[in-house]
């Protein structure tokens, strides 16, 4: 066994895994991953070996027979295998994307899957050190941000790389040294494919230029590693000052705070935040990113922004509304017609004399008559209010001039007596029949809704 070989896959196997863990390998048939089972059945680690398939379907014939080869190697060492066969040039087509792409996020869903299944925290992967300089020259090409130039690492979540910092001529001699079976891909010569033209043109052009261009691009992905940890912790420390959670799915921004960073900060921001709040399914493009920069600063008081059918992301007045899973507003329908407690869709509200209490979240009322008749409903257009010591005015005006988003207003639980609208929880307005404190006439009114009270919260109504 070449010595380089030996020492790196030592180091990284006996710090990354513990003695009898279950560990899932990504198997194409082809050397690298071949290679990777070989050290791993022999590592003194003895490890409980579980393997995986991926057939892209692309080569016809010479994709089932790679997987014939997986099968005869898996019984051969007594090695459970899963297999998973998908038509990546039909799905690539469905999609609207590159064969490339479209083959890494279904490979990526059945490997988690399957590592889930059989209770594995780990999927190794054969990726290699030309494999980093193939991947980084290939994002370099396309345009990247400095976090996607990073590459690969030895250990990303649930993926483990023990062979990366490995160069592909050591792999070759491990490979011919043990005598490993392998096949060959011959997808992995058709230079339509980018990183086969890269590996095959770019990657020898440069290495004549720069003969220790492994070192280099160690190097250099080591620097763009700490600038990006640097970023990576100044935009989580800015998420927790910035961004206010109502519930699970729905989270509010305020754009006064938002807008004085810079654009770097605020594209960042909802990059990072985005993308480790929405499915992996879900792709948040850079122009994605730039519209929501736009809408954040705009004069509008008030836009939408639909990311997917079920992400939605609102601007209301000096806030950005973010609900990641669209729901219908809850509907009230609630008639009181004598003291006590109600409850409807998370909204509680109890009705009591109140004397003697204080407690400013308890609103008197003294109405014309004794009898209490009382509807609880959301908002409809043409509502009016009638102010203390003032006119009647429509309730979309009051909320205009109150400056409250219309992702809210829908929200808030309308109160209305015999037809006339006394009292809408959360707007802070003082109306005909209220009054400061309790009384031998009055009514408290104890209104709560915890999602509610986050959101009138952060948005500080």
């Amino acid at each position: 066994m070449t010595q380089a070989l030996y020492q790196n896959i030592s180091f990284n196997l006996n710090k990354f895994l513990k003695p009898n863990q279950v560990v899932l390998v990504g198997l194409s048939g082809g050397e690298d991953s071949s290679v990777l089972l070989d050290v791993l059945l022999k590592a003194e680690l003895n490890l409980d070996i579980h393997v995986c398939h991926f057939n892209h379907m692309l080569r016809e014939k010479d994709s089932n027979d790679d997987q014939g080869f997986v099968e005869d190697v898996c019984k051969k060492y007594n090695l459970p295998l899963y297999i998973k066969m998908l038509d990546i040039k039909r799905a690539a087509k469905f999609l609207k994307r590159g064969i490339e792409e479209t083959s890494r996020l279904y490979r990526r869903k059945f490997f988690e899957k399957t590592a889930l299944n059989i209770n594995s925290s780990v999927v190794c992967l054969g990726h290699h050190n030309n494999d980093q300089i193939e991947t980084f020259l290939m994002r370099l090409i396309r345009g990247s941000s400095l976090k996607g130039l990073s590459s690969m690492s030895i250990i990303d979540g649930l993926y483990f790389r023990p062979l990366l910092e490995i160069p592909k001529t050591e792999i070759q001699k491990y490979s011919k040294e043990f005598n490993v079976s392998w096949v060959e891909d011959k997808t992995n010569t058709d230079e339509k494919y980018t990183r086969n033209n890269i590996r095959k043109n770019l990657v020898p052009f440069i290495f004549k230029m720069n003969p220790n261009f492994n070192e280099t691009i160690k190097n250099t992905l080591g620097h763009i590693s700490e600038q990006n940890s640097f970023v990576m912790n100044h935009v989580e420390l800015l998420q927790r000052k910035l961004i206010k959670q109502v519930n699970n799915s729905d989270f509010i921004i305020p754009l006064k705070k938002f807008n004085k960073l810079s654009l770097f900060e605020r594209r960042e921001l909802l990059f990072s935040f985005l993308n480790k709040k929405v499915s992996k399914d879900v792709f948040v493009s850079f122009k994605n990113i730039n519209d929501l920069v736009s809408l954040a600063s705009s004069k509008s008081a008030s836009a939408k922004f639909f990311l997917t059918k079920q992400i939605q992301i609102q601007k209301g007045y000096d806030f950005l509304f973010i609900q990641l899973n669209i729901k219908k507003n809850d509907k009230y329908d609630i008639k009181i017609n004598s003291l006590g407690s109600w409850e409807d869709n998370n909204l509680v509200i109890k009705i009591n004399k109140y004397e003697n209490v204080n407690n400013s979240s308890i609103k008197f009322f003294d109405f014309p008559s004794n009898e209490i008749d009382i509807k609880v409903r959301n908002f409809k257009n043409g509502d009016r209010l009638r102010l203390k010591n003032s006119h009647e005015k429509k309730l979309q005006d009051i909320f205009t001039d109150n400056k409250v988003p219309q992702f809210i207003r829908s929200k808030l639980p309308v109160f209305e007596t015999k037809g006339q609208v006394f009292y809408i929880y959360g707007l802070d307005v003082v109306t005909e029949y209220m009054t400061d404190n309790a009384s031998n006439t009055s009514v408290g009114i104890l209104t709560y809704s915890k999602n509610l009270e986050k959101l009138i919260s952060a948005i500080s109504l």
